[in-house]
């Protein structure tokens, strides 16, 4: 059986930072959340940088907690969910990496990766805001723009695992801008933040007066920046932000017409904009939906946890541990 006091050691792997810390196994943080850049070598994410953060993380979680049950590693992409390899991950420049043979031919823990989104609706489902609802999706509006969905009871994967992929969703293929995942017009193009920042800076290109300029004063755009600006009544602030909201919305929209949800939960860099951008969602989503009662009785909220996928880490582990150990116990008993 897994130990009551085990510990999981989990990581959060975005499109540019790598957030991590220990969790026990009733939900616990133990620490704080430490958060560090993703490390990139030329234009993609560098898995030997990455090492050395686990290893500081793992001997000092060695040293302070005890019994480590597993490693559980969140990724902002799509991941085989027999194999725990990494399909593709637009935001980090990586395809078909095998990721978790490479973290356990290094390490003797057992590994457990998933993506991002789907932990993160574990983990709401698990100890947060999605606990006790059989049905919802988890939104994440932040570098990219992604989603997964718990439904009847149970996180729902697909064949392969790869459910969820709302922000490679297309657009406009024709005048749409390229997306990491290779295509163009993605959804994710429109509305994320890094849609926000080049935006920005083709405005700034082509000439309009913004503060938005100001406030970067010579730095790289920012999405902070842009609503920053908007709290000054900056009009291409104000015009950018609306035009993400209206993007956003659309996809939102299209989630709840199909599977007809009550609730949705959003998390990421972009929702930490506070209410009233979040008000502008719950709004321009309505416009998008097809059901009037749905409309009415549609809720909208940002994510209770921390950072949820590192808590949908730490369940996806002791999940795990818990039935290797029934199993084991099976056998033996048979």
């Amino acid at each position: 059986m897994v130990k009551k006091n085990g510990i999981a050691l989990v990581f959060d792997i975005g499109g540019t930072k790598l957030e991590s810390v220990v969790i026990d196994s009733d939900g616990n943080l133990l620490g704080k959340i430490e958060k560090v850049q993703v490390p990139f070598t030329e234009d993609k994410a560098s898995i030997d940088d990455i090492f050395p953060i686990i290893d500081s993380k793992l001997e000092s979680a060695e040293k302070r907690n005890g019994t480590i049950a597993g490693i559980g590693i969140s990724v902002c992409g799509l991941i085989d969910k027999e194999s725990g390899d990494v399909v593709v991950a637009p935001n980090l420049h990586w395809y078909d990496v095998s990721l978790t043979k490479l973290l356990s031919e290094r390490y003797q823990e057992p590994i457990f990766v998933a993506t991002d989104t789907k932990l993160a609706a574990l983990g709401e489902a698990t100890w947060g805001a999605g606990k006790g609802y059989d049905n919802f999706a988890w939104l994440t509006l932040s570098t990219g723009f992604g989603a997964f969905f718990f439904l009847d009871g149970k996180l729902f994967e697909g064949e392969r695992g790869f459910a969820g992929a709302l922000g490679h969703n297309t657009m406009d293929d024709v005048n749409g801008h390229p997306c990491g995942c290779g295509r163009f017009g993605c959804l994710e193009t429109f509305a994320s933040g890094r849609a926000l920042e080049r935006n920005a800076q083709a405005a700034i290109d082509m000439g309009h007066k913004t503060k938005i300029k100001e406030i970067a004063n010579g730095e790289e755009i920012r999405a902070e920046m842009v609503f920053e600006a908007e709290k000054m009544g900056d009009e291409t602030a104000i015009k950018l932000i609306n035009q993400l909201v209206h993007y956003a919305a659309i996809g939102i929209g299209q989630i709840i017409n199909i599977l007809d949800l009550n609730l949705i939960i959003m998390g990421g860099g972009l929702v930490k904009a506070g209410e009233p951008f979040m008000n502008r969602i719950r709004a321009a989503v309505k416009k998008h939906m097809f059901c009037q009662e749905a409309a009415d009785e549609i809720e909208i909220i940002t994510e209770s946890l921390p950072n949820p996928a590192l808590f949908g880490a730490a369940s996806l582990v002791f999940m795990n541990m818990q039935n290797m150990s029934e199993s084991n116990e099976g056998i033996s008993k048979g």
